[in-house]
């Protein structure tokens, strides 16, 4: 849901003069110090925004797949069933796509080359949902004992929410996505589905300060730690 739209231009002015107020003080919504921000994105002043913030809506956003494509008869070829089989690792790949596209052509396709694709693999011009269960779940444990994604250690807690905010319309989830640093520290946050322009930048300052794992690759039993994304949700309820 969001604010009606006569309403928004004015919070967006609330929020970008806060953003300019040096960090906001005590206010929920504002940038916090050493940060910028608008209404969908906040980032450290010093981060380079072409690099933290990807659009990971899907394979081919992240520049890794072609669009989805559509497959004739029952028939399936070895290179449609990879790309099907990678396009179901959408959530994976969105920690890190070129990390785990790498992996997934060293560890998982070995495992996938060898399986036999017969007439009924097709149905509905897709690949049938129980097959690519299967053999999802394999190649995402091949790449899985070589990789580790950005892992929470600490959350958002107590999150404001201001009284006058508090409608059915502004109800519902927040969810954004993090950059998360080789040493495990947020520097970049954005808003991918929102309620409110407040309540999103609310959800965002709080998640500037959460506390991450980093990305980790294993290789020869040495853990090498990487920078890569996360994703968090958060729900702001409707009044009772």
């Amino acid at each position: 849901m969001v604010a009606p739209r006569w309403i928004v231009p004015t919070l967006i002015g609330l929020f970008l003069a806060l953003a300019g107020c040096g960090g906001g003080g005590g206010n929920p919504a504002a940038p916090p110090s050493g940060w910028e921000g608008n209404q969908a994105r906040m980032w450290k002043q010093d981060v380079d925004t072409s690099q933290v913030f990807q659009n990971m809506q899907s394979l081919s956003k992240m520049g890794i797949l072609d669009e989805e494509f559509a497959l004739s008869g029952g028939s399936i070829t070895q290179e449609q069933f990879q790309k099907a089989v990678k396009r179901s690792l959408v959530e994976l790949y969105r920690s890190n796509p070129t990390i785990v596209d790498s992996l997934f052509e060293t560890y998982a396709v070995p495992e996938l080359e060898n399986v036999e694709l017969g007439s009924d693999a097709v149905q509905g011009g897709k690949l049938k949902q129980k097959l690519l269960d299967k053999h999802k779940s394999a190649a995402f444990k091949a790449i899985d004992e070589h990789y580790e994604q950005p892992a929470i250690q600490e959350g958002i807690t107590g999150l404001p929410y201001p009284d006058s905010l508090r409608t059915e319309e502004n109800s519902g989830d927040v969810e954004i996505q993090l950059h998360v640093t080789e040493s495990g520290q947020v520097d970049a946050v954005e808003v991918i589905d929102g309620t409110h322009p407040i309540l999103d930048a609310i959800v965002m300052k709080a998640a500037t300060q959460t506390k991450w794992n980093p990305a980790y690759v294993t290789e020869d039993g040495q853990q090498t730690a990487h920078p890569g994304w996360g994703r968090l949700s958060t729900t702001f309820p409707a009044p009772r």
